[in-house]
């Protein structure tokens, strides 16, 4: 298991600040959600964590080795990104789009090995994907889209994986399906997960840990149900939010403001 280790983060561009001063710690096997409104930097965050984005200042270390320090391969095989829009080329397979989460292993100029077919096939088994093993990637659904991307990124055999809205588009039951899938697979082989969500409800109850992020800065860093039930959650948002308990989960439902 890996944790993942954020020390006074800040990231520009240009003259405008997008996240400053950030530092977390994330336990190994845990789910952390970052949260917040639009222009929070949220998806700058863990793009940065995934290491697709430069730092202007401050580190992001796994496992006590330093993301900038890393090849692009060698950080290919640390931490994994599920991007918000990935793009999913047509006539490709999605046996052979999830094998390219292999290609930190063995090259674009080498054939997967034994080994390499042996972890895509149990991907594909784990995510209910092999039926659509030899389909072409763009005749899927949006839920059956998004699990194979998910299936690409654990093919890739991180013990961090990071992930912008990956329920953007989906309905309510592929939301709660593909969020099963994730928690399964943080219970089942010690994932570490740092993700981002629109939808409060959905990170409160999925997320172990959540970050509030308002214009770059963490304002709260605590357990889901204490950052959920947080005076800081609806000031970030800039509106009045109730929590309502539903068997026992915590919901959360905006007021709208009546005015005359």
């Amino acid at each position: 298991m890996s944790n993942v280790v954020v020390q006074d983060l800040s990231v520009r561009a240009g003259t405008k600040v997008l996240i400053s001063g950030v530092s977390l710690d994330i336990e190994p096997g845990t789910w952390c959600t970052v949260i917040g409104p639009n222009g929070a930097g949220k998806t700058t965050l863990v793009e940065t964590v995934a290491g697709i984005r430069r730092a202007s200042s401050g580190t992001v270390s796994i496992s006590g080795r330093r993301l900038e320090d890393m090849s692009e391969r060698e950080r290919a095989r640390v931490v994994a990104l599920v991007p918000q829009h990935p793009e999913v080329p047509a006539g490709m397979t999605v046996a052979d789009y999830v094998s390219l989460g292999r290609t930190a292993y063995h090259g674009l100029l080498r054939a997967p090995s034994a080994h390499d077919r042996a972890v895509v096939d149990s991907v594909l088994e784990r995510l209910s994907l092999r039926e659509f093993a030899d389909r072409d990637v763009i005749t899927l659904s949006g839920g059956e889209r998004q699990r194979m991307v998910l299936g690409r990124a654990l093919a890739q055999s991180t013990m961090v994986i990071v992930l912008d809205e990956p329920i953007t588009g989906l309905d309510l039951r592929h939301q709660i399906e593909l969020l099963d899938l994730l928690k399964s697979e943080v219970a089942e082989c010690g994932l570490t997960v740092v993700a981002t969500l629109h939808d409060l409800t959905l990170a409160g109850q999925f997320a172990d840990r959540l970050v509030l992020l308002d214009a770059g800065k963490v304002v709260l860093d605590a357990p889901a149900s204490e950052v959920i039930r947080s005076d800081e959650l609806a000031h970030s948002y800039g509106m009045d939010l109730r929590v309502v308990d539903v068997d026992g989960s915590d919901v959360v439902v905006p007021v709208r403001s009546l005015r005359h």
